[in-house]
């Protein structure tokens, strides 16, 4: 049993593991929350000793593992086990505190900590948070994953707000964990007012909106006044709610489509863009409904009783006095009834207010409850100067493009940005994404290790600042991954996965990772996730599909995947020249291969001349497939369809 909440602690059958490092603590602590309660040896060193150099690590890695051993059997337990690659714990169930507050919300009962303790999930690993950088980044990931996972199970438990059942438990550990959390606060009121305590029910009230005033700089809702208004003018039974309809069993569905900036001049249009980019990255946060992305609004699919509900949401911006409005609609995909509309006008000053209220509207449309705080958690970043946001949706905007010229424009905004703001996250993200695809984008630049060190500390200063962004979390999946590290890539991706779930774009780049790194089931439930929220692909999704079909040994998927245009650098229409000759498609596949060479040296800009035997190392090398065997796959490929590849050997970071 495990104390993972505040002081850590570990025992077995009542007899106590006397550990005495913090790194032993964390390490055993880190193994309950595993897959299988098992890890690798160079995933924890990565995860407990990421600041220092391979050899002290793996010293250090040895002296907890005894220490945990040595523990283990002075309290008479034998399933932790260490062999020459990993450890874990078999065939001794591994519970903690934690597991047990989970368990009760999820049975439909409340845990007495959740009633007796506020914001309990930040005391997770409390006392070992801080024994490693990239251990305290993951702490805090998992506190607030965890957190919106209970806040969801706390919440199934609450009546409908014109039900009379008194549920006051639920609501306070709903405040306990959140005090913004305006349904259970209502429900209290309520709770209150019904027992004549009309005191008490104006103290629930006047704690929540101090809370939101000082905190949060907003008003407790419309609904929540009124229900106030309604007490104060008839004590002591409070007015029951209008009935609302009840949620509905499916997870909901929104559908989002590319805003249509024609009206918008060329030199705006990042706004606009980079605003429907960041409204699907802040809806797909939530796990009350799921978020699709579409090249164009699709018909409504044919439904059946199982359909999920489905939502759609369009926009159309244009230029009035110098300014970007939007006008945004939402609306029902099978009635096409528009539930709503609203214009907005899109600034800088006013970006974050801007998502906050276009969520809001939509929560309250779907009869979905947001409180104050996750909506601030996922949409703010308020203290980023306007002019240090505008320039980082530029660099966005060009970086999308994936060309030589807007690469370079790009990694020139993207570089005075991060040395005028070295602290704003995302623009460290966005510079590591602009130097993980250099080789990708310029015909003729190889991969280079120790440029790519130099990108991977820049990608754990990004994630350092914010755990929480899986934009973040997924360069650093990235940059782990080029220079070779393979188990904290793997960490990583699924870490940013867990995180953004909801992102088809963060769901499929977590599966090319899971490829490369060789576990291809991953890979595809993760491609599968990722397609299932995007009724059409876009051109970088189906071209990550294409390699992780080729990786799985899939070549005609790979092969189908690759459409004809898709592949925005010739590196991309590897996995396709390859697939065709696996298939017996030879010739197609040496005119796929002749096409590339031709872009490649069209492009060309390395330092060394583009002939034919550099142009093919070029492309066998670009992408870092870490399994020996997948990669003489790919280059198999290319023999077989007659290409020079003899003397292009594997790369090994």
């Amino acid at each position: 049993m495990l104390s993972v909440l505040g002081a850590f602690s570990a025992t077995f059958e009542g007899r106590e593991l006397a550990l005495t490092t913090r790194k032993a603590k964390a390490l055993l602590g880190y193994l309950a929350f595993a897959d299988g309660a098992q890890d690798t040896r160079e995933r924890l060193i990565a995860l407990l000793w990421s600041e220092s150099d391979e050899e002290r690590a793996r010293a250090s890695l040895r002296q907890a593992i005894y220490e945990i051993k040595a523990a283990c059997v002075a309290a008479g337990m034998e399933g932790f086990w260490a062999d020459k690659k990993a450890l874990g714990i078999a065939g001794v169930a591994v519970t903690s505190d934690l597991d047990e507050i989970v368990h009760a919300a999820s049975s439909g009962s409340i845990h007495p900590r959740l009633l007796a303790t506020q914001r309990i999930l930040e005391t997770l690993f409390d006392d070992l948070d801080s024994v490693d950088p990239a251990f305290h980044s993951w702490v805090l990931a998992k506190r607030q994953l965890l957190h919106d996972r209970l806040t969801v199970a706390l919440e199934r438990q609450l009546p409908a707000e014109h039900e009379e059942m008194d549920a006051s438990s639920v609501a306070q550990a709903l405040l306990n964990l959140d005090p913004t959390h305006e349904l259970a606060c209502r429900h209290l009121i309520r709770a209150r007012a019904r027992e004549g305590d009309i005191g008490g029910a104006m103290k629930v009230y006047k704690t929540l909106w101090d809370l939101l005033e000082a905190d949060y700089d907003v008003e407790p809702s419309q609904e929540t006044q009124d229900l106030i208004v309604g007490i104060k003018q008839m004590p002591p039974a409070a007015p029951s709610a209008p009935e609302k309809p009840p949620a509905p069993d499916l997870k909901l569905l929104i559908t989002l489509g590319p805003f249509d900036a024609c009206g918008v001049p060329d030199e705006k249009r990042h706004l606009v863009n980079g605003f429907c980019h960041e409204l699907v990255a802040c809806l797909a946060r939530f796990r009350e409904w799921s978020v699709r992305t579409t090249a164009a609004m699709p018909d409504p699919a044919p439904r059946s009783w199982s359909s999920p509900p489905e939502y759609f949401v369009e926009g159309s911006a244009y230029e009035q006095r110098d300014t970007v409005r939007l006008v945004l609609t939402f609306r029902d995909a099978v009635t096409s009834v528009h539930v709503w509309s609203e214009r907005y006008t899109i600034t800088l000053a006013e970006w974050f207010d801007i998502q906050e209220q276009i969520v809001r509207r939509i929560a309250m449309a779907l009869n979905v409850h947001v409180s104050a705080e996750r909506l601030r958690r996922a949409t703010s970043d308020t203290a980023v100067p306007l002019d240090i946001h505008d320039r980082w949706l530029r660099g966005q905007a060009l970086m999308h493009q994936v060309t030589p010229a807007d690469m370079k424009a790009a990694a020139a905004i993207v570089s005075e940005l991060v040395r005028d703001a070295p602290d704003f996250s995302p623009g460290l993200s966005g510079m590591v994404q602009i130097n993980n695809m250099e080789h990708i984008v310029f015909p003729g630049h190889f991969r280079e290790r120790d440029k790519h060190l130099a990108t991977l500390r820049i990608a754990q200063r990004a994630v350092q600042l914010d755990p929480l962004d899986s934009r973040a979390q997924l360069a650093l999946a990235w940059s782990q991954l080029l220079v070779g590290r393979t188990d904290e890539a793997t960490l990583h991706a699924a870490l940013a996965v867990e995180l953004n779930e909801n992102d088809p774009w963060t769901t499929m780049a977590g599966g090319q990772i899971f490829a490369y790194c060789g576990e291809y089931e991953r890979a595809q439930a993760l491609a599968r996730t990722s397609l299932a929220l995007t009724p059409v692909p876009t051109r970088s999704q189906m071209t990550y599909l294409s390699a992780i079909k080729f990786l799985c040994g899939e070549y005609e998927d790979s092969a189908k995947a690759a459409t004809s245009g898709l592949d925005a650098s010739p590196g991309f229409a590897v996995w396709k020249c390859s697939a065709l000759a696996h298939l017996g498609r030879v010739e197609e596949a040496r005119a796929e291969i002749a096409q590339a060479l031709a872009r490649s040296q069209a492009d060309w800009s390395g330092p060394v001349r583009a002939e034919p035997q550099h142009m093919l190392r070029w492309l066998l090398h670009m992408f870092p497939i870490a399994v020996e065997p997948d990669w003489e796959r790919l280059r198999a490929g290319f023999k077989a369809a007659g290409a020079p590849v003899d003397s292009v050997a594997f790369y090994r970071p």
